[in-house]
């Protein structure tokens, strides 16, 4: 935050965000993503405290504070992060690659805790368009990565 104030330049995780909800990549608008994440922050809200109460077993203490922990996903990235697993167009590991400081764990966590309120509230997104392979009269081709086109991959 302060690097932010001193040098006028957004976060990294800023832009990577930026550019995961493109409307190419969410198949929507970042106008109506934003509505959809301001949609389902209510139910984000009751779910993850339905979870923290079945933990407990008994209901917040007074006192208590809501959680120790802060979390390392807002709401609106994981709205983002859903959309774009169940669109099919990235892996667990590359969003959890593409945000760096979180596991591919949490990312699945996202994706399972946001899916049903997807599918409650009708607004499961729109498939990727799938393009059929042209017809073919051999065999399906297997590309072989080998281990030097790797290296030239990671020195680039």
């Amino acid at each position: 935050m302060l690097a932010f104030l001193d040098t006028a330049t957004a976060p990294p995780r800023t832009q990577i965000m930026e550019s995961l909800s493109h409307p190419r990549l969410t198949g929507m608008t970042r106008e109506d993503l934003d509505a959809l994440a301001r949609r389902l922050a209510p139910r984000q809200i009751a779910q993850t405290e339905r979870a923290s109460y079945q933990r407990r077993g008994a209901v917040r203490q007074p006192v208590s504070r809501g959680g120790v922990f802060p979390q390392k996903i807002g709401d609106v990235e994981r709205v983002v992060l859903a959309v774009l697993y169940l669109r099919k167009l990235c892996t667990l590991d590359v969003l959890a690659d593409a945000l760096g400081d979180v596991s591919r764990s949490l990312i699945g966590n996202v994706v399972r805790e946001i899916r049903p309120l997807l599918v409650e509230t009708g607004l499961l997104p729109p498939q990727r368009p799938v393009t059929d392979p042209p017809p073919s009269s051999s065999p399906p081709h297997r590309a072989r990565t080998t281990h030097r086109q790797v290296d030239s991959l990671r020195l680039q």
